[in-house]
This record gives C-alpha cells, structure tokens and sequence, in this order.
C-alpha cells in the first residue's frame, strides 16, 4: 500500500498563490482607476480656471481701459491652481476709417508640479478686439 503524504498541501499553496495574486491585480486596477478618476477631475478644474483667465482678460480688454497687460496671475485665485493670464498686442487694423486693436489672450491654469503624478495643465487662447 502506497501513502501520499503532502499532496493536498502542494495544492493548497498553489490555490493561495493564484488568489493572493489575483487580489494583487485587482488592488493595482482599482487604485489605477481611482488615479485616473481623479486627474479627469483636476483636468476637468484645470480647464474650467483657465476658461475663467479667458473670461477676466477678454472683459479687460473690452470693458476696461483697452489695454493689454503684458502677464499677470488670476485674482481671485482658483484654490490650488495657479492661472496665469498673457495678453499680447497683435496690432491694429483700420476698417472703413475705424481703427481696431487685436489682442491674443492666453490663460494657463496648472495644479501641482511638473513631473509629479498629480499634475494638470490647460492652456487656452482667444483672438480679443476692442
């Protein structure tokens, strides 16, 4: 009579092996998934401060005095993005006797450093005449 001692225990770390294995893939897909939900988020408030720039330099340039500054940061600042508003004379046009100045407007809004895996950016430009 033969005796197979152990047999059950080779396949019983084989089966922990496989699940503890399987719960390490799942933990990696899971916190991949909660990285990526969270910077569409910040790409999401990333865009919606630098549209805001857009807005504040374009009603600068229409309702304000008409000049363009050359750089400046938003204020009121967005909590934990820093957007910074450009404003470049593109020069000026004479339409049947009526002189316009062009203004290209650009605001980049960025959360975090560059390099870290948290970080967005988002840039926009518009074309602004007064």
């Amino acid at each position: 009579m033969i005796y197979q001692k152990g047999i059950t225990l080779i396949g019983a770390i084989f089966v922990l092996v496989i699940v503890s294995l399987l719960g390490q893939y799942l933990l990696n897909v899971t916190s991949t998934q909660r990285q990526t939900s969270l910077l569409t988020l910040q790409s999401a408030r990333a865009y919606q401060a630098a549209s805001a720039g857009i807005e504040w330099g374009v009603e600068r340039i229409i309702n304000g005095s008409g000049s363009c500054n050359a750089s400046t940061e938003l204020s009121p600042a967005i909590s934990n993005f820093t957007t910074t508003i450009t404003c470049n004379s593109l020069g000026e046009y004479d339409e049947n006797s009526i002189i316009t100045k062009v203004y290209k407007v650009t605001s980049t809004s960025e959360y975090g450093n560059y390099g870290q895996l948290d970080y967005v950016s988002r840039q926009l430009e518009t074309i602004v005449h007064d």
